[in-house]
């Protein structure tokens, strides 16, 4: 053998080990995918993404709002109309900044505010997770803006006004409030139904998840602040039950918005650790009451 096709070898050899080196470290491991579909099921399952009795994940779910209407996205791993062929740096990018790998801007009905408290690695694991999904070849719909100039120049200037800006922490907390806080504030985006809204849309943080009279869907979102009179007052054993079976202490269960986040779709609130949803619990007692009183 030549010494040119020697050294073209040796090149070769070590561009392939280089190459094998790198696919392996990316691989993730079946306890990040586990950690993965955990965090997804904290998330209440994603379901904005998933049309009832449709495939999981495959978007189309209309939401309508005062700019217009939009249809969520396809996150299956189809390489054609959903995120297979995103790195996994755009999908943390799409999750918590809102942006596409064209650049384009979401729109914040995907709390991308909100979900900007996550923590690097549990982004990482979702990531990991959403890859395991079964593919759905499923075009995006497109979505209907109605007020002119509302992504180029309104979004914006709505996003650096009005919009929460979450500071995540560097490790995910393990246990007690400081746990629930998490998993409430950031995975959960409890805030996003619970919390009032001002005449901006933004929520109004001064009274944080003390109801809405008209949350997302229209519905009535209750207020879950420890207000003796207008909130919740279940035990934290209570609590933590109904997160895992949408059973009230008062015999009726879990319905709208509520009962589909507890199911979930691959996961859901019903499948968080008694110890986080205890850990939900116990930090939803330690938030500022409210006085607030939704519906009859």
């Amino acid at each position: 053998m030549g010494r040119d096709a020697a050294g073209l070898l040796v090149a070769l050899l070590l561009a392939l080990a280089a190459l094998a080196s790198t696919a392996s470290a990316q691989v993730p491991s079946a306890a990040d995918i586990a950690r993965g579909k955990y965090v997804f099921g904290a998330t209440g399952g994603c379901g904005c993404h998933t049309v009832a009795k449709h495939p999981a994940n495959a978007g189309g779910r209309r939401y309508d709002g005062p700019f217009g209407t939009v249809y969520s996205a396809n996150i299956t791993p189809d390489r054609e109309t959903g995120i297979g062929s995103w790195t996994d740096e755009q999908i943390i990018t799409a999750i918590r900044l809102g942006r596409r790998p064209n650049g384009e801007r979401l729109i914040p009905v995907h709390p991308y505010t909100t979900f900007n408290g996550m923590i690097a690695d549990d982004l990482q694991a979702l990531v990991a997770y959403l890859r395991t999904v079964p593919a759905v070849k499923q075009a995006n719909q497109p979505k209907k803006i109605s007020v002119p100039m509302f992504e180029s120049v309104f979004l914006p200037a709505w996003l650096a006004a009005f919009a929460p800006k979450e500071t995540p922490p560097t490790s995910a907390p393990t246990s007690g409030t400081a746990r629930g806080e998490y998993l409430v504030r950031a995975v959960g985006h409890c805030g996003e139904c619970h919390t009032p809204r001002t005449m901006t849309m933004a929520t109004d943080n001064s009274r944080f998840l003390a109801g809405n009279p008209k949350g997302p869907e229209d519905s009535e979102v209750p207020n879950i602040t420890p207000d003796k009179t207008t909130g919740l007052t279940w035990t934290e054993e209570e609590i933590a039950d109904y997160l895992a079976t949408g059973n009230k202490p008062d015999g009726d269960v879990a319905g709208g918005l509520m009962g589909e986040v507890i199911d979930g779709t691959l996961a859901g609130y019903k499948d968080l650790t008694k110890a986080d949803r205890l850990a939900i619990a116990r930090y939803l007692k330690t938030i500022p009451a409210v006085k607030n009183k939704i519906g009859k």
